[in-house]
């Protein structure tokens, strides 16, 4: 129920909201003149289009929107033709249902585009036609997605690096977040509070993958690299590394503080400088500040565990300046970048999607099973608009059964407050103002729809309601809309609890598993000395996994006994010190016999997390000469072992 209420994003998009809004409205205004009610399907189009637009650069936006346009025109068409015929309609739809959901397998844009198309499918059936109608409909859906490019493209233009230039900034700003909050915690001497660096972390992990993806398309389609360009991909390269090496400083400072009990004078005002030209790098890029400043560490004791941490981290930083500066002379000048550090991910495999016990596959035939039985009851029981609880399966339906109670109370909730308001707004008899008020109502619930579901379908509601009801000509559809509604969430409720439901205590051992396995790679490409791309790779792999597995834990905490969770949270929770650590080995590396005996220790960690089995006893690493971050990644394993016989 907390969850409902959970802002998600940092502001309005204001600017989505009046593109959206104007798509939508501009259509619906030539129709009301003309007095041409199928103008609704251009309107249908340039709306679904704009909430398919994905952002970035102008190829791939205008690529996603026009794919929304081709895909829904040949949903309607066969949603409207399969109407015609009853027998055929409900299979139909199972088809479609399953084909949509599966698009999930290819990415984010593509999955909304599925869920897009499948709801034009319900759209199209509750008002069968025959070919030639249905074509022209289509016709007319298509245009007003081509009427959304315009808009998008050229009434609202934008440089094509801003994009880019956001995202890459997002990294820097979360990376200061992390050193700046390290050196907090450091000051306070509150060992407990540096498990609240760990959503910093995984924050920053996440700004890069959206930033590697705003890079990859915004290069896509070019012949060369601009100069701008370049300098971002520089910047992008750099906290990659400066990600993983800050992350490493902060655990071996951790651990200076638990054994010893003091740092090394000077080590918490390093920190906390770096999170001030780091927050200064951010501001550059996004282009709302002066030029950053010079970096200015203090003067530090020696320290063998820290002090090369420090230096790696110091002279990453400098580089980045050295970069952000040419980006603000246009991209001239400053360092070149080394080509891609992390190799492109291998795209999806259909097949893997297709196999039995595939999450993609689970969650298309629930989609589809649900979808085909909320249409058959609601035929049965003849309700009026039934496409609203067929939409409303689809849309609140989600992988998981915790995110799809939420998104159902969202949109249950939004909808019950979104009727009452329409019924207010009906009373308004002036239809230039009914227009006015549409369209506030359309671009404010567009602009904070990445902030709060629930607020988007109360704001929204009212606009579709108001619609339905001008071309039904009564006044009675708010309650039909609630009804609809309440079914349709409750039967997607009921599809996500009872229909191969995703447990995330039964997925968690494997989650562990992949955990170990990728920090045993990582271990591996540190040990045997590989180069820098190769060494990225394997670090983001294992902030990758890590972050699915915190994800996976959020989710448990709402179905599972606190005894149960324990193991796993510290599992979850020394899987990034494990990798930091690893990281931490690169500067002070390992003899061969440690080498060989920390190898040895993380394959039979992930071995028995893997099996589900009790893990084999973790010797005492029995090398005085051992390195510092060697000991101390030592001493992690064995906690982990002791984890994992808990959770066994």
């Amino acid at each position: 129920m907390r969850g409902t209420l959970v802002l998600e994003a940092g502001r309005p998009q204001w600017v989505a909201g009046l593109r959206t809004a104007s798509a939508l409205m501009v259509p619906l205004l030539f129709g009301f003149i003309l007095h041409r009610p199928e103008m609704l399907w251009p309107a249908l189009g340039g709306w679904l289009a704009m909430l398919a637009d994905p952002g970035g650069s102008y190829r791939a936006r205008a690529g996603a929107m026009l794919a929304l346009g081709a895909a829904g025109a040949a949903a309607t068409v066969a949603g409207n033709v399969l109407g015609l015929f009853p027998w055929a309609a409900i299979p139909g739809l199972f088809v479609c249902a399953l084909i949509c959901s599966l698009l999930r397998v290819k990415g984010d844009t593509a999955g909304i585009i599925g869920v897009l198309s499948l709801t034009l499918f319900c759209i199209a059936q509750a008002v069968p036609a025959h070919l030639g109608p249905s074509l022209v409909r289509a016709g007319l859906l298509a245009a007003g997605a081509v009427f959304a490019v315009v808009l998008a493209l050229a009434v609202w233009p934008f440089r094509p690096y801003a994009p880019v230039r956001e995202a890459v900034a997002a990294c820097w700003l979360h990376i200061g977040d992390l050193a700046a909050a390290a050196a907090g915690m450091a000051r306070a001497q509150d060992p407990s509070a540096w498990d609240r660096l760990v959503p910093l972390r995984r924050q920053a992990r996440e700004a890069l993958e959206d930033a590697r993806a705003a890079l990859g398309v915004a290069r896509a389609g070019r012949q060369g690299e601009t100069a701008r360009g370049l300098q971002l991909l520089v910047l992008y390269e750099v906290a990659e590394l400066l990600l993983g090496d800050l992350a490493a400083l902060i655990e071996a400072f951790r651990s200076r503080l638990e054994s010893a009990g003091d740092a090394p004078g000077g080590t918490t005002d390093a920190l906390a400088e770096l999170g001030r030209v780091h927050h200064e790098i951010a501001e550059a890029i996004g282009d709302r500040g002066n030029t950053p400043g010079e970096l200015r560490l203090p003067e530090m004791d020696s320290d063998p565990a820290l002090s090369p941490l420090l230096d790696r981290v110091a002279a990453e930083t400098r580089h980045a300046l050295e970069a952000v500066q040419a980006l603000q002379r246009g991209g001239v000048g400053g360092p070149a970048a080394r080509g891609a550090l992390i190799p492109p991910d291998a795209p999806p495999s259909l097949r893997d999607a297709l196999a039995p016990g595939s999450t993609e596959l689970r969650h298309g035939l629930r989609v589809a099973v649900v979808a085909t039985a909320a249409q058959l009851i609601a035929t049965l029981l003849h309700l009026e608009r039934s496409y609203w609880v067929t939409i409303t399966v689809v849309i609140v339906l989600q992988p998981h059964a915790v995110a799809t109670v939420r998104r159902g109370v969202q949109r249950v909730a939004g909808t019950v407050i979104g009727g009452m308001a329409g019924v207010a707004i009906a009373r308004i008899r002036e239809p230039a103002l009914t227009g006015v008020v549409l369209f506030a109502l359309t671009t404010t619930a567009v602009a904070i729809r990445r902030i709060n579901y629930a607020a988007f379908a109360a704001l929204i509601t009212p606009v579709f309601v108001l619609l339905a009801e001008t071309s039904a000509g009564g006044a009675h559809l708010t309650r039909v809309r609630i009804l609809d509604t309440l079914l349709g969430g409750g039967m997607a409720l009921l599809g996500a609890l009872f229909l191969w439901p995703t447990r995330e205590l039964e997925r968690m051992p494997a989650l562990m598993a992949d955990i170990l396995r990728a920090n045993r790679a990582y271990l591996a490409a540190v040990l045997a000395g590989e180069d820098a791309g190769s060494r990225v790779a394997a670090r983001r792999r294992v902030g990758l996994v890590t972050a699915n597995a915190e994800a996976a834990l959020q989710r448990l905490m709402s179905e599972a006994e606190p005894s149960a969770v324990e193991p796993l949270m510290a599992l979850v929770a020394y899987a990034r010190r494990l990798s930091a650590s690893i990281t931490a080995l690169a500067s002070a590396p390992a003899s061969p016999e440690v080498a060989r005996w920390l190898e040895r220790t993380l394959t039979a960690l992930s071995d028995a997390a893997a099996h589900g089995t009790p893990p084999p006893p973790v010797l005492a690493l029995d090398d005085p000469h051992a390195t510092e971050p060697a000991q101390r990644l030592a001493r992690q394993l064995r906690v982990v072992r002791s984890a994992l016989a808990r959770l066994a």
